[in-house]
């Protein structure tokens, strides 16, 4: 039936039409349902029943309760003997600490003349009433109830009245009132705790942590939120594989994680044909998984071993989120706050043996010295004078004035002699991917059938061995007295996307923590002189001349032969004094470029030596 409401004026007419001096024994309303008990926000319904001795043409209820203890979230005649008797004006009013429902059951043409029938104990209407106490476990139970109230409600006022007969039957000619003054007791919410289970990482500072759940009642969903400190660990991922969640086939799952924590929202039945999924009441279910990582600390054995890293993981209210997030668990429709057990997520060092293996890069430049655009070797050496050493990751980071071609050569080396069987080269010679240069160089001497088990030998306690080379080359932009480093490098990935670090192979094992020593390029001009320094401090004069004198006749060792050969004829004679001493006192010819004011290469080949030392490599 359709509920509706018309101005209450006519509902006053009910009143008005009393017979007051008509007292009627065997009519009454009573309220049902008493003594019903909910938790937490739980809800409960009641009912009004009417005793009559004569047909009813209409009523008015008028109910009173405690607004701080519940709220009346429904009020109708749905499935009572009003709506079958077909009451045509029906008027609910949920005011703030009562309701009224007035009632006319023939209220519009044509007038069949409808009634409700004698009797007793007849439903005439339904209410609901929601709790609105939050109470903590251990707080004493609420009790409330409904009592019917005259004048009270409404403007004007409304009293509980019957019209028989067209006259008004109410409280004072006869109509009993049976309140239910506790009707509803409401109790704290059923406990559940919720538990961050301590884990222990594995060997690569990896773990996954359960979050487990004890609930009294099924469980229709639940919030986490943990924090930890963004410096100790790092939250990966968060995921239900295993969990009773996954199980029972949650519908709707909300996942963030952050750089300190993470939360899950989970709601088990969320769409339609909604048949209910829950999750059964239990002790530690396992409900969802936080995955972490840490980075393990490496100490070699024998040394003091370093203590536990140990990083503390907290249920954290009000953390993440816009509005922000609670750990909630719904139980029964109601969302309950649970108490809460932190945990912690434990990474301990790693020992790994320890090694006398040492490995080398070297560039083959003179004095690791090396010219703008000029190409040379980088080389790579081991010893190691108690193992044999099966293979080896070779990761490196450099210097992007640098290119390092990727083509291997073995050079005659021990690694070719011994008859290897794997080799794999990278080189990431761009700085544009964010990050820097890279080589990766794998080396695996017993890879193919029959496994013969090549090794590389042991070497002397003061030898080295080679184990080949990559081609390098200086940038043309390189500059003058750059320092290009080569430095042995972990977690990189070169060209590809696995993260690789340095580790020779012993016995089956991965070690890696050894000695690796480092080398450099230095960059110097390509060929630059003054033409008529001889001397190379940066002036031309007459000192030298008595420097390419006392080359040519003496013992004097000069830097640059070039910046001696004044006349550029390439040879280095009695003519190149002379030359430089006319054009300083006999107003001879300039010197040829690159000239005695200005640096730069000689223009004209021919066959002495480049220069390669003192002020005139970088001016």
């Amino acid at each position: 039936m359709t509920i509706f409401k018309l101005p209450k004026a006519i509902l006053v007419t009910l009143v008005c039409v009393a017979s007051l001096g008509v007292v009627h024994a065997d009519n009454c309303f009573t309220v049902t349902g008493g003594g019903q008990s909910v938790q937490g926000l739980g809800s409960a319904t009641f009912g009004v029943e009417m005793t009559n001795d004569q047909e009813v043409e209409g009523f008015v209820v008028a109910i009173s309760y405690d607004n701080s203890a519940v709220a009346i979230t429904d009020l109708s005649i749905v499935g009572t003997v009003t709506e079958s008797s077909g009451a045509e004006l029906v008027v609910p009013e949920i005011l703030g600490s009562g309701f009224t429902l007035g009632v006319v059951l023939d209220a519009a043409a044509p007038f069949g003349g409808q009634t409700i029938a004698v009797g007793s104990n007849q439903s005439i209407a339904n209410f609901t009433a929601q709790s609105v106490v939050v109470l903590s476990q251990g707080d004493p139970v609420v009790t409330t109830g409904f009592d019917f109230v005259d004048g009270a409600f409404n403007s004007p006022a409304l009293d509980n009245i019957m019209v028989q007969n067209g006259q008004a039957v109410g409280a004072n000619n006869g109509l009993c009132l049976n309140g239910a003054t506790t009707a509803m007791s409401i109790g704290a919410p059923p406990p559940a705790t919720l538990t961050i289970e301590d884990t222990t990482a594995d060997a690569n500072g990896n773990g996954s942590v359960r979050v487990l759940l004890e609930n009294s009642g099924e469980t229709q969903g639940f919030v986490l939120s943990i924090t930890h400190v963004e410096t100790e660990i790092a939250l990966g991922s968060i995921d239900l594989s295993g969990s009773a969640t996954d199980a029972a086939g949650a519908e709707f799952t909300a996942i963030n994680t952050y750089s300190n924590g993470g939360t899950v929202g989970v709601v088990l039945d969320f769409v339609a044909p909604f048949d209910g999924q829950t999750i059964a009441a239990g002790v530690d279910t396992h409900i969802a998984n936080f995955n972490y990582s840490d980075t393990v600390e490496i100490y070699i054995e024998g040394d003091p071993i370093p203590a536990d890293q140990v990083a503390n993981l907290t249920f954290d209210d009000g953390a993440f989120g816009t509005p922000p997030l609670n750990n909630i668990v719904v139980s029964g429709g109601l969302s309950i706050v649970p108490d809460v057990v932190n945990g912690a997520f434990t990474t301990p060092p790693s020992a790994v043996p320890s090694e006398d293996t040492v490995l080398w890069m070297e560039t083959d430049f003179p004095d690791s010295m090396g010219y703008a655009g000029e190409t040379g070797a980088l080389c790579f050496y081991y010893a190691d004078p108690t193992d044999n050493i099966q293979g080896m990751t070779m990761t490196a980071c450099f210097n992007c004035d640098a290119t390092v071609d990727p083509l291997w050569s073995w050079g005659g080396s021990i690694v070719e002699a011994v008859g290897v069987e794997y080799l794999a080269v990278q080189t990431d010679n761009s700085d544009t991917d964010g990050d820097g240069c890279e080589l990766v160089v794998a080396i695996l001497l017993d890879a193919l059938p029959p496994f013969d088990g090549q090794t590389l030998p042991q070497t002397g306690v003061l030898d080295r061995l080679l184990i080949g080379c990559l081609p390098v080359t200086i940038s043309e932009t390189a500059a003058c007295e750059d320092i290009l480093e080569f430095n042995w490098c972990n977690d990189i990935n070169g060209t590809g996307s696995v993260n690789l670090y340095n580790n020779v192979v012993i016995n089956f094992q991965s070690i890696q923590e050894y000695e690796r020593d480092d080398t450099v390029i230095v960059v110097k001009s390509a060929k630059s002189f003054k033409r008529g320094d001889c001397n190379d401090d940066d002036k031309t004069d007459l000192a030298d001349a008595a420097a390419m004198l006392a080359n040519q006749f003496g013992s004097y060792d000069v830097n640059c032969s070039d910046a001696c050969d004044t006349n550029d004829d390439g040879l280095l004679n009695m003519a190149d004094p002379v030359f430089l001493l006319n054009w300083l006192f006999n107003f001879g010819d300039v010197p040829a470029g690159p000239g005695p004011f200005d640096e730069g290469e000689d223009p004209t080949g021919d066959s002495l030596p480049d220069c390669d030392g003192g002020d005139t490599n970088c001016g």
